[in-house]
């Protein structure tokens, strides 16, 4: 079993390394929480399941042929 190390131990009485950490930390979680927003706006194109935003879909909110679609389609000159 592995101990727990606080960040009291790990920056001891360093304020300034404590804060840049603490900058850093915010920055990170930041990112994530858009990353995960961006992740809700997703749509999944129906002819191959390639995930699109959801402002590139039709006014019915769906994607049924996307531009890889057409790519792969034989007979799209």
């Amino acid at each position: 079993m592995t101990d727990m190390i606080s960040c009291e131990e790990v920056f001891g009485v360093d304020a300034d390394a404590r804060s840049e950490f603490d900058v850093v930390c915010d920055e990170w979680l930041n990112e994530s929480i858009l990353a995960q927003d961006a992740e809700e706006d997703l749509v999944e194109c129906e002819g191959c399941g390639e995930q699109w935003y959801a402002h590139q879909a039709a006014a019915n909110g769906r994607i049924e042929w996307c531009q890889k679609c057409y790519k792969n389609d034989p007979y799209y000159v």
